[in-house]
Formats: structure tokens, sequence, C-alpha cells
């Protein structure tokens, strides 16, 4: 009796838990700070008070002793999501920038445990996979018998020249074939093992592997770019000594100015990049010497960016792009009426995964 009703208190967890993290994602990818106090109104009528109940449920029901373990992962996935809530709640107009810190590192910290415990949280588990994957869902998690290196979500600290970095292996990972590779930078003030989420769904449903570079400082080195581009470019070499990479598959993107990077160190370096995706950046200064020496001219690259964005003005993206068509660049431009400045996993999913798989169809 006591097991079933764990297993009832785990299918609720799951099943909140699930309603949380698609409705959070959600907001957050239409985050504009004028409508913080609609979004909070609306995540307090799913959870009015919390996940408290939850994790008074979760506790109090004992589970068989194998699977201590993952109630103990469980709980604490679930109180890290519940601070994350309550970091969000607490915000207002101006103290939203210090809490979405708080906010975020919560967040990710208990999307790390949930994603470990899926296995035995199949309603959960959905969330990290697109509605198209779902059928093949079972054998995205078969590892291969001659896997020889770690999968799934990996985070390595590393020294300089290097900066730390996150990795995303697929589970289903075989070094008898090779696997093409995203390279994402974050935004300012961001993070690589945060950053990495916006990816991990198309990835895991399409079979990409995932790096996700640490800026060496707060941000990008974008007046000095050698220095991070020393640093990504050799995570790649790293990485790729270690996993079968498709070298002919490795695409760069960005969001805001890990956008921008991503123009400076995909231009510079384009014989590392088959296609580059710039979202919501600035189009720097800094790339005059590049666009004058025609470097990287054949590489394609797809901007995206809202027509809302209050940090990087529409009007100076579309003279870029302009810009870019006049040098004679592979250049495409794809214009969101709607979105502004703000977490971009949709527009990974719905924009830029497709645009790299496109590529590989030429």
């Amino acid at each position: 009796m006591a097991t079933s009703r764990f297993e009832n208190a785990v299918l609720e967890a799951e099943n909140t838990l699930l309603e949380f993290l698609e409705t959070f994602e959600t907001i957050q990818n239409n985050m504009r700070i004028e409508r913080l106090p609609e979004f909070q109104a609306e995540l307090l009528a799913l959870a009015p008070e919390g996940f408290g109940y939850l994790l008074e449920k979760l506790s109090r029901e004992g589970p068989s002793q194998d699977l201590l373990q993952f109630r103990d992962s469980l709980v604490a996935g679930t109180r890290h999501c519940g601070n994350a809530l309550a970091s969000f709640l607490m915000a207002d107009e101006r103290t939203y920038s210090l809490m979405a810190v708080d906010m975020r590192r919560s967040l990710y910290r208990g999307m790390q445990l949930l994603y470990g415990v899926r296995a035995h949280t199949p309603t959960l588990a959905s969330y990290w996979l697109l509605p198209e994957a779902a059928a093949a869902k079972e054998l995205l998690e078969v590892p291969s018998p001659d896997a020889d290196a770690p999968m799934g979500i990996i985070h390595r600290r590393r020294e300089a020249p290097l900066a730390d970095y996150s990795l995303y292996v697929p589970e289903s990972y075989t070094p008898s074939r090779e696997w093409p590779m995203i390279v994402c930078l974050h935004g300012a003030g961001g993070r690589g093992d945060q950053f990495i989420w916006s990816w991990l769904r198309p990835a895991k449903s399409l079979g990409y592997m995932v790096l996700a570079p640490k800026s060496l400082d707060v941000t990008w080195s974008i007046l000095r770019p050698g220095l991070d581009a020393g640093s990504v470019t050799g995570m790649l070499e790293e990485v790729s000594s270690e996993y079968n990479v498709n070298r002919g598959r490795v695409y760069l993107t960005g969001l805001s100015d890990g956008g921008t990077f991503t123009y400076l160190l995909g231009l510079s370096r384009s014989q590392h990049f088959a296609g580059i995706a710039p979202v919501a950046a600035d189009f720097s200064g800094m790339m005059d010497d590049l666009l004058r020496g025609k470097q990287g001219l054949d590489t394609p690259i797809h901007m995206v960016h809202g027509a809302q964005d209050h940090i990087f003005h529409v009007a100076q993206v579309r003279s870029g792009h302009a810009l870019l068509e006049r040098l004679g660049y592979n250049v495409t431009y794809e214009e969101l009426p709607d979105w502004g400045h703000s977490y971009c996993s949709f527009v990974n999913e719905r924009m830029v995964m497709p645009w790299f798989e496109g590529l590989s169809e030429l």
C-alpha cells in the first residue's frame, strides 16, 4: 500500500512539474518586464502554495529500498524548481534582473536532477523530447555497446586558455558513426551549463551533440575576439578527440552577446563551421575588418531577431542584413514581429534547428 501511495505521489509530482516547466519556459520565451505581473499571476494560479505539498507527500510516502535514491533526487529537483518559482514571484520591475540570477541557478539545478531520474518519471521525461520524437523515446535512451565515453549532460571545468564548458552527448551515442554538433554561446552574464538546456530537446530528438562553452570573462571577448575564439576552438578539438564528431556538420549559434560573438568567431574561423545562426544579436562594428576582407564569405548565415527587441534595435539588424547581402554573403534573415530580447528555446527549435537540418540536405 505504501508503495502505491508513493507511486501516486510521484505521478502527481510529474504532472505538476511538467506543467510548471512548460509554462515557465513559455513565459521566459516571451518575457517582457512590463508583463511581469501578468506572468506572476499565471504561475501563482498554477501553484498557489508553491511545491511544499508535493515535497511533503514525496517525503511522507516511503518507497521501497531500491527507490530511495530516486526519491531523494526527485525531492531535491522539486525543491530547486520551487525555489525558482519563489524567486520569480518575489521579483518586481526594479529587482527582476537580480532575482533572475537566483531563479536561473535554482531552475537549472532542478532540471539537472529531474533529467537524471527520467527513467522513473516517463510523464515528465516527455519535456525533453520534441513531440515528433516521442515514439522513438526508448530507442533514444539505449546506449550502444561499443560506446567508450560518457554520455548525457556533462559539465567540465577547465583552466585558461580554455574556459569551462558543458557538453551533451546523446544517450544513444555510438563511435561507429559521425555525429553532428551544435556549438551554442550564452548571452552576457550567462553560463554554458545553463544555456545548454535551451538546446537539449531538439538535440536529443534529432541526434546532435551540443557544446555549450562559458566565456572566459562575464561575456565574450568582443573587443579582443581571439581570446574566446581560441578557447572555443580548443574545446571543439578536445571534444573531437574523444567523440566521433562530424566536422563537416558543426554549427555555431548564440544569443545576444553570444550571437554577436557568433558573427566574429564564425566568420574569422569559418573553416570550423558549416553554418552560423546569430539570435537577437548586435551587428558589431568589430566585424568591419572581417567584412572588408570577405572572411567567411561562403559560410551560410541565418539571422533571427525580434521586432520588439529593446536591447539591440531591429533597424540596426535589418541594416546589417542588407549590408551582408550587398557584400555577397550567403545570408537569410527571419524577423519575429512580437518577440523581444529573452530566452530562445522556441527560436532554437522552430527556426534555427530546421535551418541547420536544411543545410545538411544541400
